[in-house]
């Protein structure tokens, strides 16, 4: 009889495959709402932000999207292959105004950076101010029976 479990790549191909799925299809959704209400903001911007409040809203679970994410993570520089494409073909371009685009890069960059940083510090503050908030009152509170 055949059973999933004695194929475990194949169990893990289809995992993989389910959860990019649902990253499409979110998206997707993400698409479909930009263009119903005519946003300025990408579809995969919305999409993200869709998946961001349905993680903290405990909708989604992480392991719901981990391998697929994972995945596409890893592969992350073949994206930027049709950048390089686009290189070569406009090297004009890039050779005369390419000192522009070096700067956006740059700044791009930078700014990122340095709310990324920020985004973690707060968000590691945040943590700390709630793990603080939850700890039981301290022990000087507490009644202490001693026996004999």
């Amino acid at each position: 009889m055949f059973t999933l479990r004695q194929y475990p790549k194949f169990t893990h191909l289809l995992k993989t495959a389910a959860q990019l799925g649902l990253l499409v299809l979110i998206w997707w959704m993400g698409a479909l709402i930009q263009r119903k209400f005519n946003l300025p903001i990408s579809a995969g911007v919305i999409g993200l932000l869709l998946l961001t409040a349905a993680l903290l809203s405990g909708l989604f679970k992480l392991q719901w999207i981990k391998q697929g994410s994972d995945l596409i993570l890893a592969e992350l520089v073949l994206f930027f292959v049709p950048i390089v494409v686009g290189l070569i073909k406009y090297k004009a371009l890039f050779l005369t105004q390419g000192w522009q685009l070096i700067v956006a890069v740059v700044l791009g960059t930078v700014c990122v950076m340095v709310c990324t940083a920020y985004c973690v510090f707060f968000g590691f503050k945040l943590e700390s101010k709630f793990k603080n908030h939850k700890k039981p009152q301290d022990a000087s509170n507490h009644k202490i029976v001693h026996g004999k």
